[in-house]
């Protein structure tokens, strides 16, 4: 290789360095973030998210094992995400797509004992039936999307699912998984970041 030749390629690799490490300034700056747990541990899980699917968990990566660690749930209206965060680690360890039916609030939720494969949802003339679902403080409830309503079958698709008031709306992985936590653990829902 001759001595020019040599000196464009090297021109040309720092010059996409410097380029890679301007994005990365740029997008760790620029980007939301909750101030509870590091950035590096939330991008990192925004990396391996999926596209919503009903039937497929948020992220590539398996489940992460809780093993006594306390745990943290922050669901993100806005966002329509609920952020699995380490609280001792101070550590995003899971993101879940989510379709979030309940109010900000400043005070935290609390995971109940009560779980279950299905539940109805009565609303005046309105008759909606989910799966898995997991009981939350103040009558409310993470549950699968609705599969029934008024005795027909909905769209499957996790961003055009029928609303239910109190609930938090997720993947039927995800749902199965969120049954595994354990009771009292917090749930804070905020607006956005």
């Amino acid at each position: 290789m001759n001595k020019e030749l040599k000196s464009l390629l090297f021109i040309s690799t720092g010059l996409f360095l410097i380029f890679v490490l301007i994005f990365n300034i740029y997008t760790y700056s620029a980007a939301k973030f909750i101030p509870q747990v590091s950035k590096t541990s939330q991008i990192l899980n925004q990396n391996r998210l999926r596209v919503p699917n009903i039937h497929r968990s948020s992220e590539n990566w398996a489940y992460p094992k809780i093993n006594n660690a306390p745990i943290e749930l922050i669901a993100i209206k806005q966002a329509k995400r609920i952020l699995v965060i380490n609280s001792n680690k101070r550590q995003v360890i899971y993101i879940i797509h989510a379709q979030i039916n309940l109010p900000a609030q400043k005070n935290s939720f609390r995971l109940l004992h009560a779980r279950g494969q299905q539940i109805y949802h009565i609303n005046g003339s309105q008759q909606a039936i989910a799966k898995n679902w997991l009981g939350v403080t103040n009558g409310n409830y993470i549950e699968t999307p609705v599969t029934d309503m008024n005795n027909h079958q909905v769209s499957r698709n996790l961003r055009k699912v029928p609303k239910i008031e109190n609930t938090i709306q997720v993947s039927t992985p995800d749902a199965k998984w969120l049954q595994t936590l354990p009771e009292n653990t917090p749930l804070i829902v905020k607006e956005d970041y």
